[in-house]
């Protein structure tokens, strides 16, 4: 098999809020590389993961299609396959000459007309005046820009700037072609001739990575895609299978069960009788994230504070989804035991044999109950990312555990 063309190994990437922060962590970063001391694992102050632990490979003449919400870390990641930003964790290797469309506008000279541009990025290409003049007509005619070649591209308006620009880049095959959203400038007759032309790119050993919120053009160009939610890599696979992550983790559902009021709010906060202070999984009390895998266990540890001994009370956890529907539930009640809380604090574990909830970012929330009102609740207790590695044939909201067999004929029936 050969290596793949781009290849993201476990990539993160952080930037800081603040400005001063940043000159400041950039010194003390320069400082340690310089006395050979390992970076900093933890985030400082104003630090955020713009991409965390980001891991696909793409091969020659495969289409990649990037998806997600906006500020998921998606251009974050073109960013880091143009060389324009070198990653914190991890590794990003890109073989051959890198093309890319992510910054539309920034390439083309706006005093110079259409054509003078076509000879200056034709000669930062690397092509002689001969062969810009053997492109210039399959330029024109792809932009459409026949009636406004010798016009300045400052009187263009925004459509036909795009055009232009993107006919030059797509005139000829290169190793790998970044683009980002630029095609939403265009119109849909345009644009279908954008996704034939990528087509013919692709048949001509191009690795495209293809940044769209356009289902229909992810769909028709796309071989796999990869699924960014809040900088984590949520699930890589087909296009259909992701498509439908994608609208389950931003509670696309929400739509049909609001008009019937199927969506439950939330309780307010407040500190009784027994209130849950932190929920982290099993061992990773100090991370920064807590992760899950859809079908995995997963074990959580509950740490509580009671004013009062509480003898019968039942745990209840709560898992909304970021557009704040209420996904799923465990009640310790309905496991048939209650439970006996100390009077001070203490921890309590629980663990899902297999977590069903799918790739998504949820909000966990909860508290205790006892005699059918709550003693305390809090809505955020803790943020959890759900990814998926392999995705299975079926499809949902979430995945069900049961006990499966079969029927034996000649003993009467029975397990």
């Amino acid at each position: 098999m050969s290596p793949p063309v781009i290849l993201f190994d476990g990539v993160g990437k952080k930037f800081c809020r603040s400005l001063s922060s940043a000159f400041l962590y950039g010194g003390e970063d320069l400082a340690r590389r310089l006395l050979r001391l390992k970076p900093k694992g933890r985030l400082r102050k104003d630090e955020f993961w713009a991409l965390r632990e980001v891991s696909f490979a793409a091969g020659r003449g495969e289409c990649i299609g990037i998806i997600g919400p906006n500020g998921a870390g998606k251009s974050t990641l073109l960013k880091l396959a143009n060389r324009d930003y070198r990653p914190d964790r991890g590794r990003v290797s890109a073989r051959g000459r890198i093309k890319s469309l992510i910054r539309l506008g920034t390439g083309l000279q706006p005093l110079l007309t259409g054509r003078e541009n076509i000879y200056v990025k034709g000669a930062e290409l690397g092509f002689s005046k001969r062969e810009t003049d053997a492109l210039m007509d399959w330029i024109v005619a792809f932009a459409g820009l026949e009636k406004f070649l010798d016009t300045p591209v400052k009187h263009y308006s925004d459509g036909l700037y795009a055009r232009l620009e993107i006919s030059i880049a797509t005139c000829v095959p290169m190793d790998v072609l970044l683009i980002d959203e630029v095609l939403a400038v265009g119109d849909v007759a345009f644009q279908m001739r954008c996704l034939e032309r990528l087509g013919e790119l692709k048949r001509a050993g191009t690795t495209l990575l293809f940044v769209s919120h356009s289902e229909m053009n992810v769909r028709h160009i796309a071989d796999r895609c990869l699924l960014l939610f809040d900088g984590e890599a949520l699930a890589f696979g087909e296009p259909d299978a992701l498509f439908l992550k994608y609208y389950e983790a931003v509670g696309f559902v929400n739509r049909v069960l609001k008009p019937l009021g199927a969506a439950p709010e939330s309780p307010r906060d407040f500190a009784g009788t027994a209130t849950i202070q932190r929920i982290a999984l099993a061992g990773q009390e100090q991370a920064e994230a807590a992760q899950a895998r859809t079908g995995r266990p997963l074990e959580l540890a509950i740490r509580y504070s009671a004013g009062v001994a509480v003898e019968r009370g039942t745990l209840v956890l709560q898992f909304w989804s970021s557009a704040g529907l209420l996904l799923g539930s465990f009640d310790s009640g309905m496991s048939g035991g209650d439970l006996t809380l100390s009077s001070k604090s203490g921890v309590l574990w629980v663990k899902f044999s297999c977590f069903g909830l799918t790739p998504g970012t949820y909000r966990v929330a909860g508290g205790f109950r006892a005699e059918g009102r709550w003693l305390g609740y809090r809505s955020n207790l803790l943020r959890l990312i759900v990814i998926q590695g392999e995705l299975p044939g079926h499809q949902g909201l979430f995945t069900m555990e049961a006990e499966v067999w079969a029927e034996n004929s000649e003993a009467g029936g029975g397990r």
